[in-house]
């Protein structure tokens, strides 16, 4: 029986961790209804026949924005898969968070067992799945792409421990699948992991050989997520991303950490601020620093056959969390100032999510400090610490709109049952219909982080129609917007300019009478001007791949020949390898 009560405690765990998210209430927190605005419209687009939204009309008073030429998509993707099997927006949201949160536990058990010990495998996903930062991910920041990264992380570090040893002809695979997971659910993450995992695959590789395959696995999920990363880089300076993802608020200086804040229990459901006065709370977590502040120093003590305990891996982990954490603090300043690219990581704190799943994979190695008889004793109080320790972090509020005052209203767990009586209060997913979203001018951003460059005065009011008249010689005789693209039927005296109530941005292409036309931008509006000559005319204004973006599908296309190569070759040598 005490074999299995690790086991039988993180699924106890797991259950009463994420017990608060089950309940039929949207959790409150700073991007809650980002998600929301941003998957309705993803599903409305998905609806109308577009399934690789990249240009979204129904924001900015449905004058459209190219949010997911920039923000990745994957987790979106997965929202839609729950609501095409019926599931409203709340619910498909919900059970997206479930879905990594299981995915995240499970690879963090396998990853610890396989490289460190089996028994510590159980408190290292405990310890993981428990963790502050991801807590506060799931219920006070509320962003779903920032933490669906804790499922890919454990996974791409399996996937280059197989591929460093060779114990699986599918570990590169592995590593590439999981890594372009990675760049396509959050690119900011993306990006500050790359050299960590680049260190990690470098230290526990055996042989240049193996460096050189798992360096070659990460090479590969770049080239599978190049459809999306290519263009985002690229075309970055035809929206106003520079300046105010990095400006104002945003600036990463405001953002670094105290020390002490890395070791202080608090929570709260403000945001961060600069100095001491942050709204919520930055702990690293009492078993990930116990693992971390004993991981080298144990690897001395610890009397057990070589093959037992990997060296190598918990150098790699040590020092891996220790320069993220390091990069939460004021003392890595010269470095945010001077690394390319960095700037848009915003928040220095982001670290503690790497930071988080190399501590993680270094509790694995706590139970090895004792005997063999006591050690699944040591696993399970370990796993019931760290629930013990995540009690304060669970202390989870929700959100309903207030429709007669049109505010928010924040209820917390034990307040609940009062809300079936409150007849203003709606929840956010049925307050946010794609009819809302399009009046109220949502732009699913902070700021004006992807508005297009042309446009400098941002709409204030939804327009009548799609199209509109730029002179009394011109008569709008029926007009639609579509997905992604916009229909009219003109009857002009004279030559005369057609507007076009979408901003300008790279891809959009527009044919009269099917032949090809020429698109002008109106200054400040940022919107498409075409010219029509006189008499009846068939308008199409559609949005389509620009050559950056066809480049970016052509490398992607490459490396999905090279998976498959790849795969099949490990089909082959299967019976090599120990799978």
């Amino acid at each position: 029986m005490i074999r299995w009560l690790p086991a039988l405690a993180l699924v106890f765990v797991l259950a009463w961790i994420v017990h608060p998210l089950l309940l039929p209430h949207q959790v409150a927190g700073h991007s809650a209804y980002v998600d929301l605005s941003r998957s309705e419209a993803f599903h409305q687009a998905v609806r109308g026949g577009d399934l690789t939204p990249r240009w979204l009309p129904d924001f900015y008073y449905r004058y459209g924005s190219p949010i997911f030429n920039f923000y990745a998509p994957l987790t979106y993707y997965v929202i839609e898969t729950f609501r095409f099997i019926g599931l409203s927006g709340m619910w498909a949201l919900k059970l997206t968070y479930l879905l990594f949160w299981l995915m995240a536990s499970f690879y963090m058990w396998r990853l610890a067992g396989e490289v460190i010990d089996r028994d510590g495998a159980y408190a290292a996903a405990a310890a993981y799945l428990a963790a502050p930062y991801l807590l506060i991910d799931a219920y006070v920041r509320v962003g779903i792409a920032e933490f669906a990264a804790f499922a890919w992380l454990p996974m791409i570090l399996l996937g280059l421990w197989r591929s460093a040893r060779e114990t699986s002809a599918f570990g590169p695979l592995l590593a590439a699948l999981a890594f372009a997971g990675l760049m396509l659910t959050h690119n900011i993450t993306a990006m500050i992991a790359t050299p960590l995992l680049l260190f990690f695959a470098l230290v526990v590789a055996l042989d240049w050989k193996a460096a050189l395959k798992s360096l070659s696995s990460l090479l590969l999920g770049m080239t599978l997520a190049a459809f999306f990363w290519v263009p985002a880089i690229i075309e970055k300076k035809f929206v106003h991303a520079t300046e105010s993802l990095t400006g104002g608020f945003f600036d990463f200086h405001h953002h670094f950490l105290a020390p002490k804040q890395l070791f202080v229990r608090f929570w709260g459901y403000g945001a961060s601020k600069p100095g001491l006065d942050d709204g919520m709370g930055f702990m690293y977590g009492e078993l990930l620093w116990l693992a971390v502040l004993i991981a080298v120093p144990s690897c001395l003590l610890l009397r057990v056959r070589r093959e037992t305990i990997n060296i190598r891996v918990r150098v790699a982990a040590f020092f891996a969390a220790a320069i993220c954490l390091l990069m939460t603090l004021p003392v890595s300043k010269w470095l945010w100032e001077s690394l390319p690219l960095i700037h848009f990581v915003q928040f220095p704190w982001r670290f503690l999510l790497p930071a988080t799943a190399f501590g993680a994979l270094l509790v694995a190695a706590l139970p090895m400090l004792v005997g063999e008889r006591i050690r699944r004793l040591v696993v399970l109080a370990l796993v019931l610490l760290a629930l013990g320790a995540s009690v304060q972090y669970l202390q989870v509020r929700y959100v309903y709109h207030d429709v007669k005052n049109n505010t928010f209203a924040f209820v917390m767990a034990n307040q609940l049952k009062q809300v079936q009586y409150e007849p203003d209060l709606v929840r956010p997913d049925h307050f946010l219909t794609i009819e809302r979203i399009r009046q109220l001018g949502v732009t699913s951003t902070a700021a004006h982080d992807y508005l297009p460059f042309a446009c400098t005065r941002p709409p204030e009011a939804l327009p009548a129609n799609a199209v509109e008249a730029s002179g009394g010689n011109l008569e709008i005789l029926s007009s639609s917007w579509g997905y992604p693209f916009v229909r009219a039927e003109t009857q002009a005296l004279i030559q005369e300019d057609v507007i076009i109530n979408q901003f300008y941005f790279p891809g959009w292409q527009v044919t009269i009478d099917d032949a090809p036309g020429v698109i002008r931008v109106e200054p400040e509006t940022g919107r498409m001007l075409v010219a029509v000559g006189p008499g009846r005319h068939a308008l199409k204004v559609e949005f389509k791949d620009s050559p950056t973006r066809l480049l970016g599908k052509l490398i992607s296309l490459f490396g999905m020949a090279i998976f498959g190569i790849w795969l099949w070759v490990a089909f082959v040598s299967r019976n090599y390898y120990a799978t």
